[in-house]
């Protein structure tokens, strides 16, 4: 099975050009030095349109075993740039199961 993955260099590097951009979605942070993942899980994304431009907002798991997820608008090269990794189908269970936050405008 398949899923985007990041690694943690890759996740602030979005995320920084997430708050530059001005998208909505991106994470404190807080949220990112808290105890660094070797992986970060995209488990769902959305194609949504901001100011005329599409964008990507994507589930990020924080935390695979404690469920944290935060979602994260990106723009659709930078998604498309996230390599997809093969993993086990237990790891993908356990990402699919963190589940995501509730949907914001």
């Amino acid at each position: 099975m398949e899923m985007r993955v990041l690694d943690h260099a890759l996740l602030q590097t979005l995320n920084e050009s997430s708050v530059r951009s001005g998208r909505s979605q991106n994470l404190r942070p807080d949220r990112l030095a808290s105890k660094q993942q070797d992986r970060y899980y995209i488990n769902e994304h959305k194609l949504r349109e901001r100011d005329g431009q599409q964008e990507v907002r994507a589930c990020i798991v924080l935390d695979l075993f404690a469920g944290q997820t935060a979602w994260l608008d990106i723009s659709c090269e930078e998604f498309a740039a996230i390599p997809e990794v093969d993993i086990s189908e237990d790891e993908w269970e356990t990402a699919m199961c963190a589940g995501t936050p509730p949907q914001v405008p």
